[in-house]
C-alpha cells in the first residue's frame, strides 16, 4: 500500500504542471499560425493617396495650340489594389484632375475665336476614375517594387473657366473670367500607362473621346498628358 500511494501521489505531482506546459504551448502555436496580416504594399489589399503633375505632350490640334513646355495637369486621389497572383494585380481610383492650359495667341486661332489676346486659357476641372491591370517586376518583400499598370479612365467635368487679359493702349488691364460655356463634353475617357519604382510613378495618358461637342466645330487640345506621379501614403 506504501508503494501504491507513493506512486499517486508522484503521478499527481507531475502530472498538472505537465498539462500546463502543453496548454502554454499549444496557446503559442495557435496565435502564430492565427496572425496572417492582408494589407499592405505587397500583400492582398492595398490602399494609398497619390499625386499627379503632368504636361502636354503634343501642342494640340492646328487652332488649338497650347503654350509649351508648361505643367498643365495635376491632379490627387487614392488608389485601391487587388493582388491576385504573386506578379499580377488588378484595382481602381478615384481622384480630382485639374487641367489648365495657356492658349497661343497666333494666327489661325479657332479655340474658342479666333480673337488674339494678351494672354488667354482654359481650365477644367473634373472628378475621374480608373481600372487598371498591374504587372509586378522582381522580388519585393512588403513593399513597391518595380510595376506596370495599364487601364483606362473615364472623367466628368463639373466646372470650366475661360480667362482671358489684354492690355489697351493706354496702359491699363483689363481681365475677363467667363462661365457657363456650352461648347465642351462633360464626359470624357481615355487610356493610361504607368511605370512605378516604388513610390515614384512616371504617367502617360491619351484621351480618346473628343473634348468639345462636334457641331461646335471647334479643334481639339492636346490628348496626350505625361507627367510625374507621388505614393503619398
Amino acid at each position: 500500500m506504501k508503494i501504491i500511494s507513493f506512486k499517486n501521489l508522484l503521478f499527481l505531482l507531475l502530472f498538472p504542471s505537465s498539462m500546463v506546459a502543453q496548454q502554454v504551448m499549444l496557446s503559442e502555436d495557435v496565435a502564430i499560425d492565427s496572425t496572417i496580416e492582408k494589407r499592405g504594399p505587397n500583400r492582398k489589399h492595398y490602399t494609398h493617396t497619390f499625386m499627379s503633375f503632368g504636361l502636354a505632350a503634343d501642342a494640340g490640334s492646328a487652332g488649338a495650340k497650347v503654350v509649351q513646355p508648361r505643367f498643365d495637369y495635376f491632379n490627387f486621389g487614392i488608389r485601391y489594389k487587388r493582388r491576385l497572383a504573386e506578379h499580377f494585380a488588378v484595382g481602381f481610383d478615384l481622384s480630382y484632375g485639374l487641367e489648365d492650359y495657356r492658349l497661343k495667341q497666333e494666327a489661325g486661332k479657332k479655340l474658342p475665336d479666333s480673337l488674339l489676346n494678351s494672354r488667354e486659357r482654359m481650365i477644367f476641372n473634373n472628378f475621374t476614375t480608373g481600372l487598371y491591370m498591374r504587372f509586378n517586376f522582381g522580388k519585393r518583400g512588403n513593399q513597391l517594387g518595380k510595376y506596370l499598370d495599364l487601364g483606362g479612365y473615364g472623367n466628368i467635368v463639373f466646372s470650366h473657366t475661360h480667362f482671358l487679359k489684354n492690355k489697351l493702349a493706354d496702359g491699363s488691364t483689363v481681365r475677363a473670367r467667363i462661365t457657363g460655356l456650352n461648347y465642351y463634353q462633360l464626359l470624357n475617357y481615355g487610356l493610361s500607362a504607368r511605370l512605378g519604382f516604388k513610390k515614384f510613378v512616371l504617367f502617360g495618358q491619351y484621351r480618346v473621346s473628343n473634348m468639345f461637342y462636334g457641331d461646335k466645330n471647334l479643334p481639339e487640345l492636346p490628348r496626350i498628358l505625361a507627367g510625374v506621379q507621388f505614393v503619398l501614403s
